[in-house]
């Protein structure tokens, strides 16, 4: 069975060698056209998936990681979008365990404020109704006041309790990617496409130039553009605009913010809901909301602005624990993909609804939430259907790579999928400082994941970059041998990939005030 990394040599060989045509080129390496290309793949097209920067380079590894239904979409008025998305959250749990985990949500409602704890239960059930599932029910301020110890309870009259999904989102990306893989697809990063080839009908393939190499021409019945923030760039749209919007989060050691739960709050400067919740044996803090100027291209950063509205939330609810920006491990902060009319409203009152938009040989989609990415891949390979009937003769959800029946380890299944076995096997199970990512599984993701960059490796195959911050460097020469081993770099080539990772970290996931400077480019 063929790795990421197997795939990734043999995509880039018959693309310098120009020998292969493809039913479908995919643009765009997240989880959108992760999500394309493993459905694809799975009905039996072939496939090849070309990512101008690493797999889940851009909003897909940036997320707030929540698998949710959107119940500030519920009030809004977008029905619809809250309907299937939740639905789509009740897939993925059941598909993915492991992976997408069901999590405690706690909404703390403040005396005078809209909505009440007693109305919000009868949203509740409207979103578990939608759903097709029941995950709330009441929680009293006694038993909320014992869940909740350090937090400052003097202005709350009321407590509800529901649940929602949590992931890890760049390993989802990379599951869908390896499964992709594991039906015949081929996927490469660092295939950076720069325009199309004009055929007599319209598109007919792409002009792909692979690590900044020579540029070469790729063939193809249908290009899909999956690109994210760059949609609009590679095919413009011919109304409205894609509104790049910043979501930044801070994450903080578990020990400063105890939580067991999610926990919303309305932000006591604008009425904004934010989140406090466990990730990956951390907490975070999240998120902001707010138009982005920065160049696309380049790795975007937290803003100071941010850092105080976030901790100040932090300080407002949980005052004993009197945080502070020492107590900050890590950032991050990434770009949504909104399409908007005009740009006027309030960038939270922006619609999170996909877009679809095409001409012949050209379908691109864009916006959308990561728990409904399957439902975008659906409808945008619909959209291929149109132009080439032939195709897909009926598109059924793709299904995720399964372990031998027996095998227990959820969380390695859940991550790796078919692979997980074999992971298993690999003799250092240890994990690595606070983290809970194994040694085993860091030494796979370099052998088998694509992994091209350092900065790869520690912030989107792992999240010891996130979880650990300047503390990864006591784990340097472990790290930088294994990739020697595995990918062949010399002790200088390895030291360059280091100060590589430091200077995207300290330049894109510090706080600015242990920035180099607010945006990094690639390069």
């Amino acid at each position: 069975m063929k790795t990421l990394t197997q795939a990734a040599r043999e995509a880039s060989t018959a693309i310098e060698h120009g020998d292969a045509e493809y039913d479908l080129i995919i643009i765009g390496g997240g989880i959108t056209g992760a999500g394309i290309f493993h459905l694809a793949a799975s009905q039996g097209a072939k496939v090849l998936l070309l990512e101008q920067q690493d797999f889940a380079w851009g909003t897909s590894s940036r997320s707030s990681k929540m698998v949710h239904g959107g119940l500030r979409y519920l009030a809004s008025g977008q029905w619809k979008m809250t309907r299937d998305a939740a639905r789509e959250r009740e897939s993925l749990l059941a598909e993915l365990p492991g992976l997408v985990e069901l999590m405690p949500y706690l909404m703390l409602h403040k005396r005078g404020d809209f909505p009440s704890a007693a109305i919000f239960h009868r949203v509740l059930s409207v979103y578990d109704k939608l759903a097709g599932s029941q995950h709330h029910k009441p929680l009293s301020i006694e038993r909320a006041r014992s869940w909740l110890s350090e937090v400052a309870f003097d202005e709350i009259s009321g407590v509800s309790l529901f649940a929602d999904g949590v992931t890890d989102d760049a390993r989802l990306v990379l599951r869908s990617l390896q499964d992709g893989v594991l039906a015949g697809g081929l996927a490469l990063n660092y295939a950076k496409v720069s325009g199309f080839i004009e055929g007599a009908n319209g598109i007919s393939g792409v002009e792909v130039s692979v690590n900044e190499g020579l540029r070469h021409k790729v063939k193809a019945k249908c290009v899909i553009n999956a690109a994210g923030c760059w949609a609009d760039k590679l095919h413009p749209l011919e109304h409205g605009g894609l509104r790049p919007l910043r979501g930044s989060h801070l994450v903080l050691p578990f020990e400063r913010l105890p939580v067991s739960a999610c926990i919303t709050f309305y932000h006591p400067l604008d009425g904004r809901p934010v989140y406090i919740y466990p990730w990956q044996a951390c907490s975070v803090i999240g998120t902001t909301d707010l138009d982005h100027h920065g160049d696309l291209d380049c790795e975007p950063g937290i803003a100071q602005k941010e850092v105080d509205y976030l901790l100040g939330l932090a300080r407002h609810y949980f005052p004993s624990q009197k945080i502070v920006e020492r107590d900050v491990i890590s950032s991050w902060s990434g770009i949504r993909p909104i399409f908007s009319e005009s740009n006027d409203k309030a960038p939270s009152k922006e619609s999170r609804e996909h877009i679809i938009w095409s001409k012949p040989g050209l379908i691109s989609v864009t916006g959308g939430k990561l728990t409904s990415y399957h439902l975008m891949a659906k409808q945008t390979l619909e959209k291929v259907s149109e132009q080439l009937p032939e195709l897909f003769d009926e598109l059924k959800r793709a299904k995720f790579s399964q372990t031998d029946q027996g095998y227990a380890d959820k969380h390695l299944s859940g991550y790796f999928g078919y692979f997980a076995p074999q992971i298993f096997a690999m003799v250092n199970s240890d994990t690595i400082g606070v983290s809970r990512c194994q040694w085993r599984e860091l030494e796979w993701s370099v052998m088998s994941e694509g992994v091209t960059h350092l900065d790869d490796l520690l912030l989107r195959r792992t999240r010891l970059g996130l979880q650990l911050g300047a503390e990864v460097i006591r784990y340097r020469e472990v790290i930088l041998q294994l990739c020697c081993r595995h990918l062949g770099w010399s002790s200088d080539e390895a030291d360059k990939e280091w100060n590589r990772f430091e200077q995207i970290f300290n330049s894109s996931y510090q706080l600015p005030s242990r920035q180099v400077r607010e945006d990094i480019c690639d390069g």
